[in-house]
C-alpha cells in the first residue's frame, strides 16, 4: 500500500476534509494502531476523523487491521461508520475476519451513539414490504421498536415517510413516534419525502404509487413537523423564511447536519436556487448567504449555481453569478453546471456561464467525447493532455477518438494509468489495445495493490480479463485491502464463470500463505456460494 498522489501533497483536499499529507498520516496511524499519533492528528485539524480518500475512511482503516482502541476514538469523535463503504460493512470485515471483540465494540456503539441496530430491521422490511398489518403486529409484540433504528438508524417514523405511507405516519404517531426523530446523519422524517441514497423515490418507490413527495411533506407538516430553512426555501415558504431570518440572519449562511442531494438538505441557497424561489435566493443572499458555501462531500465549490443551471434558472444564475459565485461547480458523480447546461441543450445559460469564465475539466470532456473543444484547449496548452484521469474517463465512457486526441499530445500517458474501481478498463477491446500499444502495464496496482485483474474477477468481465492475461497479468497478486487474489474476488462476488475461468487458466485454487479468512473457499462459503464453493474443492481447494 502506498501514498495516492493526492495525498503526497500538503494541499486542501477538493472532496474530502483535511490536506493530503494529514489524511495520508491519520490513514497510516490507524493502519498501525497508532493511538497517539491519530490522537495528535485530530487535535490539529478535528475533521480528519471524518476525512477520506476513494470511499475509505479513518474508521475504515481502523476497523481493517482490528485497532479496537483506535476505532473507539474515532467513533467517539464524530466518526461516521454508517456513511461511506465499499463492498462491506464494517461489521462484514470483522465477522468475515473474525474480530469478535472489535464487533461488540462496533455494536455497543452503534446502539449508543448512532441509534442503530439490527433489532430494527424486520419492522424496516415490513414497512418497505407495504406490509401494514405485520407493522403493527411487530410493534404490538415490542412496543419498544417504535424507537428504534435499523442498521442504519432508520426508525419505524423515518420508512413510513421514504416508502410514502401518510396512514402508516398517522398510525405511527398515534402510538408516540416522534415526527423530528434524527437519523444518525441528521435526517428527520421532514427531509426524507424523496428518499435518500440508499432508497430513492424515484427508483425505489413505484412508479405509479399515489402519493407524491411534495403530498408526504404537505401531510408530515400538517401533522406539525416542523419546517426548517432549508424546507422552507425549497417549498418556497417565503413568510417562513422571513421569520426564521428575522429571528436568526447567520441560519442563510448556516449547513444543517444532513447534507446530500436531495431537496431539504444542504445549503439553504441551494434549495431555493434548485426550485426557482428568486425572491427568496435574493433575501439569502442580503443575509449573507455565501454561493460557493461548501457542501462536504457533495459540493466544493457551493452547489447553488449548479442547481440552478441544471434546472434552467436563468435569473437566479445570473444573480448567483453577480455575487461572485465559482461559474462552473462540481457535484460529486454528477459533472459540473456547465455540463449540466449543455446537457439540457440551454444555450442561454451556457453561454451566461462560459461568459463568468465557466469550462469543463479535461476528464468531463474526456466522458463526454468533446473532441472539438479539447482539441482547442490542447493546441492553447498541450501540458493539459498530462492527464490520467482524462485518460480513464474517456476510456471508460468508450471515446476512441478523445483517447487517440490525447496520446497524440501525451503518448505514453497510459504508463501512468490506473483505472479507477468505478471504471476498472477502456470500453472496448480497440482502446484497451491501442492503450496496451502506449505502455499501458497489465500487473499496475493502484494505492491498495488491487489490480485490474482483481476488478474483473470482482465484476466478471472474462472479455476483460482475457485481453489483460494475454498481455501478460499475473493471475495471482494478492492485494492489501482484501488480503485476496482474483480467484477470491471472483469467488467473493459470485462470479461462477470467472471462477471457471480462473481455475482453467491455472491459478490455484489456494494459497497455504494467504489468511484463512481470504481464501477463495472461505469467502464463497461465507458469501453462500455453494456452486463454486464445489467448483474450489474439485480444484483442491
Amino acid at each position: 500500500m502506498f501514498a495516492p498522489a493526492l495525498l503526497t501533497r500538503d494541499e486542501p483536499l477538493t472532496w474530502s476534509r483535511g490536506r493530503g499529507t494529514d489524511v495520508w498520516e491519520m490513514f497510516r496511524g490507524c493502519l498501525a494502531g497508532d493511538l497517539a499519533r491519530v490522537q495528535a492528528l485530530a487535535a490539529k485539524d478535528a475533521g480528519l476523523v471524518r476525512c477520506h480518500y476513494e470511499y475509505r475512511t479513518p474508521l475504515y482503516f481502523a476497523v481493517r487491521e482490528n485497532r479496537a482502541e483506535v476505532a473507539a476514538f474515532l467513533l467517539d469523535h464524530g466518526a461516521d461508520p454508517l456513511g461511506l463503504a465499499v463492498n462491506d460493512t464494517l461489521l462484514e470485515i470483522c465477522q468475515d475476519r473474525g474480530y469478535r471483540d472489535l464487533e461488540r465494540l462496533l455494536r455497543e456503539r452503534y446502539v449508543r451513539l448512532q441509534g442503530a441496530s439490527d433489532e430494527g430491521e424486520p419492522v424496516a422490511a415490513a414497512i418497505r414490504a407495504h406490509d401494514q398489518a405485520s407493522v403493527l403486529q411487530l410493534l404490538d409484540a415490542n412496543p419498544a421498536l417504535l424507537h428504534t433504528g435499523d442498521a442504519r438508524s432508520n426508525q419505524p417514523i423515518h420508512w413510513a415517510t421514504m416508502t410514502r405511507q401518510p396512514e402508516l405516519v398517522d398510525q405511527l404517531l398515534t402510538r408516540g413516534a416522534n415526527l423530528e426523530a434524527r437519523r444518525a446523519d441528521g435526517a428527520r422524517p421532514i427531509h426524507l419525502v424523496n428518499g435518500d441514497y440508499h432508497f430513492r423515490g424515484r427508483r425505489d418507490v413505484p412508479a405509479d404509487w399515489p402519493v407524491s413527495a411534495s403530498q408526504m411533506l404537505d401531510h408530515l407538516l400538517a401533522r406539525g413537523a416542523h419546517c426548517d430553512l432549508g424546507v422552507a426555501c425549497h417549498r418556497g415558504d417565503l413568510p417562513r423564511v422571513r421569520e426564521i431570518l428575522a429571528r436568526d440572519p447567520g441560519a442563510a449562511n448556516r449547513l444543517p447536519d444532513y447534507i446530500t442531494y436531495y431537496l431539504g438538505s444542504g445549503a439553504p441557497l441551494r434549495n431555493a436556487a434548485q426550485q426557482g424561489h428568486l425572491e427568496i435566493v435574493q433575501l439569502l443572499l442580503d443575509h449573507g448567504a455565501d454561493p460557493n458555501l461548501r457542501e462536504e462531500e457533495i459540493a466544493p465549490h457551493g452547489h447553488a449555481l449548479y442547481a440552478a443551471a441544471a434546472n434552467g434558472h436563468h435569473d437566479i444564475a445570473r444573480l448567483l453569478l453577480e455575487q461572485g459565485a465559482y461559474p462552473n461547480p462540481e457535484v460529486e458523480s454528477s459533472a459540473d453546471a456547465l455540463t449540466m447546461a449543455i446537457d439540457r441543450g440551454d444555450t442561454g445559460m451556457v453561454n451566461l456561464l462560459c461568459r463568468y469564465g465557466a469550462s469543463r475539466r479535461m476528464a468531463i470532456l474526456g466522458h463526454y467525447g468533446d473532441v472539438r473543444v479539447a482539441a482547442a484547449v490542447l493546441a492553447a496548452n498541450p501540458a493539459l493532455a498530462r492527464d490520467p484521469e482524462a485518460l480513464a474517463s474517456a476510456a471508460g465512457e468508450g471515446q476512441l477518438d478523445f483517447v487517440r486526441l490525447l496520446l497524440k499530445y501525451e503518448p505514453d500517458l497510459p504508463r501512468m494509468l490506473t483505472f479507477p474501481p468505478w471504471s476498472p478498463a477502456g470500453n472496448s477491446t480497440e482502446i484497451n489495445g491501442l492503450m496496451f500499444e502506449h505502455g499501458l502495464d497489465p500487473n499496475a496496482e493502484d494505492w491498495l495493490g488491487i489490480t485490474a485483474l482483481h476488478r474483473f474477477a470482482g465484476g466478471g468481465h472474462l472479455d476483460w480479463a482475457r485481453q489483460w492475461v494475454a498481455r501478460g497479468a499475473r493471475l495471482d497478486p494478492r492485494d492489501d485491502d482484501l488480503c485476496s487474489r482474483p480467484l477470491g474476488w471472483a469467488a467473493k462476488f459470485g462470479r461462477t464463470g470467472m471462477v471457471e475461468w480462473l481455475l482453467s487458466a491455472g491459478s490455484p485454487a489456494r494459497h497455504p500463505e494467504d489468511p484463512p479468512w481470504a481464501t477463495p473457499l472461505a469467502w464463497a462459503e461465507r458469501r453462500g456460494h455453494p456452486e463454486i464453493a464445489r467448483l474450489l474443492r474439485a480444484h483442491g481447494a
